[in-house]
């Protein structure tokens, strides 16, 4: 049985998912455009907009969609869209190229966490159901001239009407692209293309580039008899304001509170997500200059670490390291056969189980330690702590965070503060049973914050320039043992809580921290600097 009684020609098949896309897709867009643009003040120019969008995408469907090519690029369109909208409608995400390199690090536990009744509604119905509909459809087969000649008429209509709207609104369209250009960033699907194609010439850029070696005359020049015993580790998704150490209502840091911790409180990260933020936290351009193209092709902190002599490695149990690890050695704690702490999720502890045998290995070598946690990481908060440490409740137990109360999914949040606070406990207290052969610390940054549900958006990755304070105010502590106090002028360390820092001050931290000179190294950037 044939799915229409009449066949379709391949334009007006284009232009019906045009439509459906333009109508379907942009919700977002529309309703943070009506809090800039009042309905009944404009409703000329918001109709406007509508044609604005449809003839754009058309026309651009038109160009990409010839012959058998037509159906699978607008199934794959439809199948897309329907995530980014879902994503979009639901999170507040903004799929900008960092993004979309995101999704494509993303590992099948944060791709699960996604997962849910609604995500699966809105791939069905704005995704499967109409992808099937145009398989299905039979399309009329037109001679090469008359097909090229119907396409060019219903371009040059298409460009005229858009055209015409735009000349029609002159005035709207020019205040909207100079004072509201954070609104283009919801249009789905055109942006998401946009930030796709920029996704794929950077990583064709990046992977084309030749790398580059720096810091070849980094050497340790030990200003102590003791072995140096760092532990750097990269929290996830935190966001400085819930750490009761820093003053947060809530005792989300009862353990930390007993140590003597010194808390940057005015720190911020160099990214809105993991993609970005954990390889610019490391390299040495810093957040102005970083970009995956130089800094995924030069030596990072750890690589000049190394190369200096002492013992470097990572331990993985987030998503990866991001390139960073690539030239030291490397260990994965995201499964059970090496994470022996999984309950069923693979907690941050277990990468601490077999920690102190590394130590023992490496004699007296310095040693740094890098340790990636899954840390807070969203929607499914209620996930990344054991039960025991559900301590604040009620919470979210589903990751459709806009169907919790704010206080739910703070509750659930605030959780996985109180397991990275047991969890860095437990690394102070490895750190203090070596003391006695090393001078130790531990340097604990997130690599970026968290939206709650703050002006209707959650989790993280908005464009730096729009990105809420939420998403880039990080928490960043250090502990030392005694022995570092001849090493380090700790008050001086102290008196630098409260400066302006950022991800920048991290690679000349670290060089500090392990003693090791280089030309590259800038004292002002130094935290461990007097």
């Amino acid at each position: 049985m044939k799915l229409f009684s009449y066949k379709l020609s391949q334009i007006h098949l284009v232009l019906i998912i045009a439509g459906f896309l333009t109508l379907t897709g942009n919700f977002t867009f529309f309703e943070k455009t009506l809090l800039v643009y009042p309905l009944f003040e404009n409703l000329f120019f918001l109709g406007s907009l509508f044609l604005f969008l449809f003839t754009f995408l058309a026309a651009l469907l038109l160009l990409i969609c010839y012959r058998r090519s037509t159906k699978p690029i607008l199934i794959l369109l439809l199948l897309t869209s329907s995530l980014v909208s879902y994503s979009t409608n639901n999170y507040g995400i903004v799929f900008d190229h960092n993004m979309i390199t995101n999704t494509f690090e993303t590992d099948t536990s944060e791709f699960l966490d996604l997962v849910n009744y609604k995500s699966i509604l809105y791939f069905l119905v704005l995704g499967l159901l109409p992808s099937f509909i145009v398989f299905k459809v039979e399309l009329k087969k037109l001679k090469l001239n008359a097909q090229f000649l119907q396409r060019l008429k219903y371009f040059i209509v298409l460009v005229v009407v858009f055209v015409v709207v735009v000349l029609s609104f002159s005035k709207h369209y020019t205040s909207f692209a100079r004072e509201n250009r954070d609104l283009r960033l919801y249009i789905n699907p055109t942006y998401y293309l946009y930030s796709a194609a920029k996704f794929i010439d950077s990583k064709m850029v990046t992977s084309s580039t030749p790398f580059k070696v720096i810091g070849l005359d980094a050497q340790i020049n030990k200003k102590s008899d003791k072995r140096r015993l760092v532990i750097f580790v990269i929290g996830e998704t935190v966001r400085r304001d819930h750490m009761s150490i820093n003053g947060y209502s809530l005792q989300t840091n009862p353990y930390l509170e007993k140590e003597d911790i010194i808390s940057f409180k005015n720190l911020t990260s160099c990214g809105t997500d993991t993609a970005w933020s954990v390889p610019c936290m490391f390299s040495l351009l810093g957040r102005d200059k970083y970009s995956h193209e130089k800094g995924k092709n030069m030596s990072n902190i750890l690589d000049l670490i190394s190369h200096a002599g002492a013992s470097v490695i990572w331990y993985e149990n987030n998503s990866s390291s991001k390139s960073v690890a690539d030239r030291i050695t490397f260990e994965d704690y995201r499964t059970s056969e090496q994470n022996s702490i999984c309950n069923p999720e693979c907690r941050d502890e277990g990468m601490l189980v077999n920690l102190q045998s590394y130590i023992d290995d490496q004699n007296d070598k310095d040693i740094l330690i890098i340790l990636h946690t899954i840390g807070s990481h969203g929607p499914a908060y209620y996930k990344r702590y054991p039960k025991e440490f559900e301590v604040f409740v009620p919470v979210c137990k589903t990751s459709q965070l806009n169907e919790c109360s704010d206080q739910e999914i703070s509750n659930a949040y605030d959780n996985t503060i109180l397991y990275a606070d047991y969890f860095l406990s437990k690394v102070i207290g490895l750190l203090k049973r070596n003391s006695q052969e090393s001078d130790t610390a531990m340097f604990y940054v997130s690599d970026h914050g968290e939206s709650l549900g703050e002006n209707g958006l959650y989790l993280h990755g908005m464009p730096y320039f729009m990105a809420p304070d939420e998403q880039i105010d990080v928490p960043a502590l250090m502990w030392l043992n005694d022995s570092m106090s001849n090493v380090f002028d700790v008050e001086s360390i102290k008196n630098k809580e409260d400066l302006p820092l950022s991800h920048d001050n991290l690679f000349h931290t670290i060089l500090g921290l392990m003693d090791v000179e280089t030309k590259l190294y800038d004292k002002s950037l130094d935290l461990m600097a007097e």
